[in-house]
């Protein structure tokens, strides 16, 4: 809800259970008023008055400490801003006494206008035509600034999905001068805090260790966290929780959290003012960024998702998840497939029997899903050559793909394949014909890395090229899953785009995959970025799932899962079961921890099934015929995390009819005992059957007594002195 009041003239969204309020100064000036949980009482019907009485912190030394909704480089000099131009020529002829100082940088935005729009989308918004689940109207406040002289404009987009306290914000500049404008920075919104000590719950990894969070403390100035890039990156990733130091925990204390829909060069300042006030500035990464806005264009960015809720870190994962499969992901809100990858079984060591082989396997074993991995194309028999010929190799398939895929599909699954648009390797047909289309500048060395280098995708031609042999790929093959990879970081960025590649790139992936979504509706699109590189809101506007981390080894997976579910839910989360020993970390893991931590995601299997004894594939099919039993409150349940050390998942129906329970037990000290974990989220007067993999039932209690005292049982399991184990079990309401 939007309510609107005059004099002064103020805005105050409401959501199910917070506010965010703004109001526009006599000046023209907009500033935030407030933002929190709304009060117990809820929402008054007269809203806020006298809003004029509530003073800035400006002080004699430092008055710049107003809280405006736009932060412009000229309202603000020395501390953070979000939106910077400059203008070639003075707004009117110099006065006497005036120097021609140009170019003019120096920006004053004032209210110039507002309305109430239901059909308003960030930049960037999908284009394939599968709109999300949720397909509700949602009010978006739309506040128009424009500067006191020049004919420049910005407008201020606020779109609220009230039922899961989330509101997006991006930010639209217009040049309606007669020159060409620079802008020099650009953000998509700022979010403002009350003033108070704040730490900041952030993940900060790397390849083969995405998602592990820290807690910080923030202090006075600024500590910025950003990926200069083509990909969403594995160091960090654009989300946050934040909350007042001490004052919050896993289910109570207001939390405020935002994240970036963008998989680029994105941003992320935590600023604390000198004079108390603090703010995030979420956007473009601000290293190698330039817009070039010429007389009547303009520029829409993607949005900065965002909210508050006084439930904990809990309370804000449960409402972005909610948020994600009802507002973000494309399409239906089918169950994600079991699916079977032979990246690990076979390497580039491919052929028709051998795939064959391995797809009868994994349909005997419950998979729905088959993908075969990289090597299927052009000369691609190792890392060393292949990428950009997307063309099946009859090297490895004589009669191209056709009889694997019938073979597939005769055993009751669906076919998928890999595929990597945006690389390409010297040794190549496409490079050999076109070595001016990767990212270089002239005169200088073209790094390799991993044998590879960089598509243009700032050159039209190029992004038409890889849709068309794409397009071509999935027409003529009944192909209905993808695996987009992205297997490097961007150097040497030389492109005709100048340092608009950074935007002109992404643009580039995301317009391939809404085009083939558009013309193959079948096809469903996992993205991957040599792991966890590529997930963010902006990509999962396209994709129907992610591949969280390359490493596969279920000890590190917990911590990686763990710090993923604080924003993205299991409903995206590929895991797999893979080897005994891990071919990433050579730690051996037994069955059942393997299969324990996969299965609180989208389940995959990437095992050497033909080098299986037969009693293990047993294992196999009956635990997988478990997961698509749980499947539905994995995938579409709320999730609690009920400690950490052990980790303890439980996912809940909103109804409370049914339950997962998952612990996973890495390392316990003998002499301790650990009480049982309390659940929530159930009926509290009804009776819940409680069962095991093999569907025999371990306990029956009471909501109530599972709420109270908890499910016992966990230290019986695996054996005196056992410091690592794991199970999950299933609660039903009678």
């Amino acid at each position: 809800m939007i309510v609107i009041a005059s004099d002064p003239l103020s805005f105050l969204l409401v959501l199910r259970t917070s506010y965010y309020a703004l109001k526009v100064l006599p000046s023209g000036e907009v500033l935030h008023v407030g933002s929190g949980a709304l009060p117990s009482g809820g929402l008054s019907s007269k809203g806020f008055e006298h809003l004029e009485h509530y003073e800035e912190a400006n002080f004699v030394w430092d008055g710049q400490g107003a809280r405006y909704e736009l932060p412009a480089f000229g309202d603000l000099n020395y501390h953070s801003v979000l939106l910077k131009a400059s203008f070639p020529q003075p707004p009117a002829p110099l006065n006497g006494g005036e120097a021609a100082n140009l170019p003019v940088r120096d920006l004053r935005l004032r209210y110039h206008s507002h309305e109430i729009r239901t059909d308003a989308v960030p930049g960037l918004a999908p284009r394939h035509w599968q709109p999300a689940c949720n397909r509700a109207e949602r009010e978006t406040l739309v506040l128009r600034l424009k500067d006191v002289a020049y004919d420049f404009y910005a407008t201020l987009f606020y779109r609220l999905t009230p039922e899961h306290d989330v509101m997006e914000r991006w930010i639209e500049v217009e040049n309606r001068t007669l020159e060409t404008v620079e802008i020099e920075t650009l953000g998509f919104g700022t979010v403002h805090l009350p003033n108070g000590r704040y730490e900041v719950t952030r993940p900060a990894g790397a390849w083969a260790r995405e998602f592990v969070c820290g807690r910080e403390p923030l202090a006075q100035g600024s500590m910025v966290v950003s990926q200069l890039g083509l990909n969403t990156g594995h160091a960090s990733n654009p989300f946050f929780l934040m909350n007042e130091v001490g004052a919050a925990f896993e289910e109570a204390g207001l939390v405020y959290f935002g994240a970036l829909a963008y998989s680029g060069n994105w941003s992320l300042e935590f600023e604390v003012l000198p004079t108390g006030p603090v703010r995030v500035h979420g956007g473009y990464e601000r290293t190698d960024f330039a817009l070039t806005l010429a007389p009547g264009e303009s520029h829409r960015t993607p949005a900065f998702t965002h909210g508050c809720c006084a439930e904990g870190w809990g309370g804000a994962s449960r409402r972005m998840h909610r948020f994600v499969r009802d507002y973000v992901l494309p399409g239906t809100a089918d169950l994600r497939p079991v699916l079977y990858n032979s990246w690990e079984a076979t390497y580039f060591d491919l052929s028709v029997a051998g795939q064959s082989k391995l797809a009868g396997l994994a349909a005997a074993i419950g998979v729905e899903l088959f993908v075969v991995d990289d090597g299927w194309f052009g000369g691609r028999r190792h890392d060393r050559a292949g990428l950009g010929d997307w063309q099946v190799s009859p090297a490895v398939f004589p009669q191209g793909l056709k009889p694997l895929i019938d073979e597939v599909r005769r055993l009751g699954m669906k076919f998928g394949i890999w595929v990597e648009p945006e690389m390409i390797n010297p040794d190549s047909d496409l490079y050999r014909t076109h070595p001016d289309w990767v990212l270089h500048f002239p005169g200088r060395p073209r790094t390799e890395s991993r044998n590879q280098l960089i598509l243009d995708f700032g050159r039209p031609e190029v992004v038409e090229h890889i849709f068309g042999v794409l397009d071509t790929l999935f027409g003529g093959n009944e192909i209905d899953f993808v695996k987009w990879d992205m297997n490097r970081y961007a150097t040497e960025p030389g492109s005709p785009a100048g340092k608009a590649v950074w935007r002109k790139h992404v643009e580039g992936v995301y317009g391939i995959m809404d085009r083939l979504r558009q013309r193959h509706p079948r096809l469903a699109i996992q993205s991957c970025s040599g792991g966890g590189g590529r997930i963010d809101l902006g990509v999962l506007a396209r994709a129907d799932q992610v591949w969280t981390s390359d490493n596969t080894d279920a000890h590190d997976r917990v911590g990686i899962q763990d710090g993923f579910s604080l924003v993205y839910p299991p409903r995206v989360m590929e895991s797999w079961v893979t080897h005994e020993v891990n071919h990433q970390t050579g730690r051996r893991s037994s069955l059942d921890l393997r299969f324990d931590v996969a299965m609180r995601g989208v389940l995959g299997i990437g095992s050497t099934l033909d080098k299986l004894p037969m009693e293990e594939i047993l294992a196999y099919a009956r635990k997988i015929a478990f997961y698509k039993k749980i499947r539905p409150v994995v995938q579409t349940g709320d999730l609690y995390r009920l400690g950490a050390n052990p980790s303890i998942w439980e996912i809940v129906l909103p109804d409370g009819s049914q339950a997962v329970y998952s612990i996973v037990v890495l390392d316990h000290s003998l002499g301790l005992h650990r009480a049982p974990a309390r659940l929530l989220g159930l009926t509290a007067d009804a009776y819940y059957h409680i069962s095991d993999e093999n569907g025999r039932e371990v306990a029956r209690y009471t909501g109530f007594q599972l709420m109270t005292l908890g499910l016992p049982g966990d230290t019986l399991f695996g054996g005196l002195g056992c410091s690592v184990r794991s199970r999950t079990l299933l609660l039903e309401r009678e």
